[in-house]
């Protein structure tokens, strides 16, 4: 029985330690034109876009470091830009956001 019980195990944890691909990380085609935008105007220094997870979406926020606000520029997954309070609760979306993961800096490759 112990014998069974540890084979299991082993399976189990073989199974569980198996090399997964990371999910690759791109940057939405609908988002290019304004990271476009933000390089040739000269002022992207400081710019990052994240991809955070909130309601089982992926919502993608940019940020310059220099801005003034900074959830001014916050998009669903499709491209429609975030309406605080109308589409999303900021409060609840601060709290709730989780997973994030840089997209793109100023001066990455597009």
């Amino acid at each position: 029985m112990k014998k069974a019980l540890l084979m299991l195990f082993l399976g189990l944890a073989l199974v569980s330690c198996e090399d997964r691909e990371p999910e690759p990380i791109l940057i939405p085609e609908w988002l290019k034109p304004r990271l476009t935008e933000l390089e040739s105007s000269g002022e992207c220094y400081g710019c990052q876009v994240q991809r955070w997870s909130y309601n089982e979406e992926y919502f993608y926020h940019l940020y310059c470091g220099y801005w003034s606000c900074s959830d001014c520029e916050v998009y669903h997954y499709d491209g429609r830009r975030v309406e605080w309070g109308a589409t999303a609760d900021p409060v609840d979306f601060n709290e709730n956001k989780h997973r994030p993961v840089l997209v793109w800096e100023c001066g990455d490759e597009l």
